[in-house]
Formats: structure tokens, C-alpha cells, sequence
């Protein structure tokens, strides 16, 4: 049934490979040590920004309606958004999930935010229906 040479390439193959394994976890010339650096990057934990520092429910609001160029006072008495929590993505940047009821919208929507501070401020720079 398994011919003499599928049984010597299978034979070969499992001394190559015990023999080149312990090889594959050290640096070589062109690639530096990638354990090193990329691994450790991936493990770090997501920094979680404490609740005061996020946009404020107002903020969000007039945020999403400016980014969205909606008309805020024709509109914006009637719907509200929420900032439902947050986490730190770049040294300026944080990402939100938002909760928006809108008024020409039944129902709740939910949205995911990017917001940039800017001088003590946020500006959301990107927002996505999710």
C-alpha cells in the first residue's frame, strides 16, 4: 500500500524538520529578532480612559451632526446621543461606542466614533453605523 519512497520522504521529512525546528526561533540576518519586537507590542494592554475624560454626551452629539453635516437645529432637539464607553487608541485619539436616538430615526442606533482632542476639546473624525 505505501510504497518505499513515501515512507522514506515521510522518514526524511520528520528529521528535517526535528532538526530545523529549534532554528526557527532565532533571528536571522534580514528579518532582526521579531520576537522581540513585535510580540511584545500585540500583549500590551488597551488603555482604558477614565469616564471624565471622554466627549460628553453634548459634545458627541454636536460631533456626529457636524461630521454628518445634519442641520442641528432643525434636528437636534429632538435626538439625543450617548457616549456609551471609550478606549484610548492613539495618544490623542479615543474610540467610542455611541448610542443615538434620532428623531427622524425609530428606534435606537448604535455608532462607533473616533475622536481626536484638540486643545482641551474633541472633534470626532470618523463615525460608522454599526
Amino acid at each position: 500500500m505505501l510504497s518505499r519512497g513515501f515512507l522514506l520522504g515521510v522518514a526524511v521529512g520528520c528529521v528535517l524538520g526535528v532538526y530545523v525546528a529549534p532554528y526557527l526561533t532565532r533571528p536571522t540576518v534580514g528579518m532582526g529578532n521579531v520576537f522581540g519586537s513585535i510580540l511584545p507590542q500585540m500583549n500590551e494592554p488597551t488603555a482604558v480612559p477614565e469616564k471624565g475624560t471622554w466627549p460628553t454626551d453634548d459634545q458627541a452629539k454636536t460631533q456626529l451632526f457636524a461630521l454628518s453635516k445634519w442641520d442641528l437645529n432643525r434636528h437636534g432637539n429632538g435626538s439625543t446621543v450617548s457616549v456609551k464607553r471609550c478606549m484610548q487608541i492613539a495618544d490623542q485619539e479615543i474610540a467610542c461606542e455611541l448610542s443615538a436616538q434620532l428623531e427622524w430615526i425609530d428606534g435606537e442606533t448604535q455608532i462607533e466614533a473616533v475622536f481626536q482632542e484638540e486643545g482641551g476639546d474633541w472633534k470626532m473624525i470618523a463615525a460608522k453605523n454599526r
